[in-house]
């Protein structure tokens, strides 16, 4: 007796989650808006003085303004 499944296209010895080209590059590019979502926080904590001690005020403001999909 074999443990073959009988529906078409479904191997029980296949994980669910077979990382394809496409969705690793899906994954990769979540992870870079992650962390562009959280640096950008980041600059948004900053107080004044801490933004002047940086130096580029201007840029940053620039910065804080992107949404998280720009880079």
């Amino acid at each position: 007796m074999t443990t073959k499944s009988t529906s078409v296209g479904i191997d029980p010895f296949v994980p669910a989650q077979v990382a394809t080209p496409r969705r690793l590059r899906l994954i990769d590019m979540l992870r870079m808006w992650q962390s562009r979502f959280r640096g950008r926080r980041e600059l948004y904590r900053l107080s004044e003085l801490e933004l002047r001690d940086i130096g580029y005020p201007a840029a940053i403001e620039e910065e804080k303004a992107k949404p998280f999909w720009r880079a």
